[in-house]
């Protein structure tokens, strides 16, 4: 679905893609129309700024969600999938990015055989690495809306944010551009265990304006760093909406 031949790579300070368009316009203009209500997303109390719906935050109303709309649906089996999982490591390799998860994939007649050496040897067995996928449906508010600098958690590898949003729908002077940071304390450049960052800590390298049917895609480091600033529309009822696609190891 994605499309990974319109990309501008950036590899500074961290690897990061911007793909745009990201999925094809008439495809992407039936999603953004779809767009889950914002009744039945979760409210976080700690930010009463942001909503989300996945698997964590109101699980129901995204099960329900997801089993009342076709296109979200097949939209859900594909990020789910071992060929959506190899597509993007396949993008990134193919941009010079080799990240360590070669045996992500191994077949099951190879773990088993490796299994047993290790049992003949009198090993504990190692399950090997493997790579899962998910994604949620958040919004952020265009009163008060933001997301502090952060670095992603450990067991993520990449993460994919999808604006979902129709042409007209968000005024680009609402901000709401995604922040490429870097820290200005030494004592925070390396960040593997994700740190919220103080805002006079970093500063701000460049912000890819949050626009319709554009994803980008970074790759988590020790140092990737990126924040949302405050939105400060303030009475606003405009939504920022996107959807948050992440691979990850299974812990």
């Amino acid at each position: 679905m994605l499309n990974f031949t319109m990309a501008d790579m950036r590899y500074e300070p961290y690897p990061l893609a911007v793909l745009r368009p990201a999925l094809d316009p008439e495809l992407y203009r039936r999603l953004a129309r779809s767009f889950p209500p914002e009744a039945i997303f979760g409210r976080l109390p700690k930010y009463p700024y942001k909503l989300s719906l996945s698997e964590k935050h109101a699980p129901e109303n995204y099960r329900r969600f997801l089993a009342d709309n076709a296109e979200w649906s097949a939209f859900h089996a594909w990020v789910k999938s071992d060929g959506f999982i190899r597509s993007t490591l396949d993008f990134l390799a193919l941009n010079h990015i080799h990240l360590p998860v070669e045996d992500a994939f191994e077949p099951a007649g190879k773990r088993l055989e490796r299994l047993v050496r290790a049992v003949a040897a009198g090993r504990a067995p190692s399950g090997g690495r493997k790579l899962s996928s998910r994604f949620e449906f958040s919004v952020l508010r265009a009163d008060g809306g933001m997301v502090e600098p952060h670095t992603d958690a450990a067991r993520k590898i990449v993460t994919l944010t999808l604006s979902m949003v129709e042409d007209g729908e968000w005024d680009p002077a609402f901000g709401g551009g995604l922040d490429v940071n870097r820290a200005t304390d030494p004592t925070y450049a390396y960040n593997w265990n994700n740190r919220i960052v103080p805002w006079d800590k970093i500063e701000t390298i460049d912000t890819i304006p949050y626009t319709p049917n554009q994803c980008v895609l970074f790759v988590k480091t020790h140092n990737s760093l990126h924040s949302v600033r405050k939105m400060d529309q303030k009475g606003s009822s405009a939504l920022r909406k996107t959807v948050t696609i992440v691979i990850e190891r299974d812990e």
